[in-house]
């Protein structure tokens, strides 16, 4: 019983080992019909030798077909090396039809060097119409002379209305001229409106100037009440606003400042000495006199979460923001603060 143990034990594993080596062989067989660097010829039978090198033939071919370097035209049959050429010919035009760098004109029929120079004809008058460096004046016809020199003047005319550096104002119409100018102080309004650094106060009209002024006092407001860098204080408070008020001693009276928004002046408290909470700085905008009130502003906070504020003038609508939204997260995640928006 032991022997006959010993031999089946034998027997599989002479078996297992054989099964490893037929493995191993196919692999090689499929490695080497691929054509990869690790196939071990020495290893192959006499008909898989055959197979392999038909196999290296059709993969030359094919090479040689698409006009890849790997190409060993040595290799190839008469008939094979007919239709490659045939191939390098329709890639060739192609490539001179698509204006490509590998373009050879001495491989082009006559018929194919006029579709060529018409394919040639028709990029030029694309780049020149549309204003790019390429464009050869030379090759266009009178009829598209004259469609490129309007396109060039209405896109002069969009740069032009858009503020952009490369308007030519000399070349425009009188009525081009007064949208360009209109849309010029419509943009510097809005910087102006924004507090941005291209503002020209000097294109600005007495009721534009005003509204800016009333907008640079609620930002300021605003940056003063949160405490932001941006913020310009006056150099001394009023002295009746800083008086204690009636039923209040010196000590416990509440401290007051004021800060100044474009000759007028801003009124709010200062933390108590103590640590407690700071109170939330009125928003009223007074000059001289707190009862007399610039700007009227809903109740609560007279700016909203980002920063604008009640009564500024949208940059989109140039009607006055008047509608409070809150704060919402959207369905990606995103946090879109709480503001103010015109109707």
């Amino acid at each position: 019983m032991n022997l006959f143990r010993l031999v089946l034990s034998l027997l599989l594993l002479v078996s297992a080992h054989a099964g490893a080596q037929d493995a191993k062989l196919s692999q090689n067989y499929r490695f080497c019909e691929a054509g990869y660097s690790n196939c071990d010829a020495s290893l192959l039978s006499a008909p898989q030798v055959e197979q392999v090198h038909q196999a290296t033939l059709k993969r030359n071919f094919r090479a040689c077909d698409s006009g890849y370097a790997s190409c060993e035209p040595t290799l190839l049959t008469e008939s094979q090396r007919a239709q490659v050429h045939g191939s390098t010919l329709a890639r060739n035009f192609r490539q001179c039809d698509s204006g490509y760098s590998g373009c050879d004109q001495s491989l082009l029929t006559l018929a194919q060097q006029a579709q060529v120079s018409e394919s040639h004809r028709k990029r030029n008058f694309r780049s020149c119409d549309s204003g790019y460096t390429s464009c050869d004046l030379t090759l266009l016809s009178q009829q598209q002379r004259d469609k490129v020199t309007g396109s060039a003047l209405n896109r002069n005319f969009t740069n032009c209305d858009r503020g952009y550096s490369a308007c030519d104002t000399s070349i425009l119409t009188v009525a081009q001229r007064k949208q360009a100018e209109a849309s010029t102080l419509a943009r510097n309004l809005r910087s102006c409106n924004n507090g941005y650094s291209a503002c020209d106060t000097s294109l600005l009209t007495d009721p534009q100037r005003t509204t800016v002024e009333q907008s640079a006092n609620r930002r300021n407001a605003y940056n003063c009440q949160n405490g932001n860098s941006s913020c310009v204080r006056t150099a001394r408070a009023s002295d009746a606003l800083a008086a204690p008020r009636q039923g209040e001693n010196a000590l416990h009276a509440r401290a007051t400042d004021s800060y100044g928004t474009g000759g007028q002046q801003i009124l709010y408290e200062r933390p108590h000495t103590q640590a407690t909470k700071p109170k939330t700085p009125t928003a009223a905008l007074v000059s001289g006199a707190v009862e007399s009130a610039t700007v009227q502003a809903p109740s609560g906070s007279a700016c909203a979460e980002n920063g604008s504020c009640y009564g500024d003038v949208s940059s989109a609508t140039l009607r006055p923001k008047t509608t409070h939204v809150s704060g919402y997260t959207r369905r990606d995640g995103t946090y879109v603060r709480g503001h103010y928006r015109s109707k």
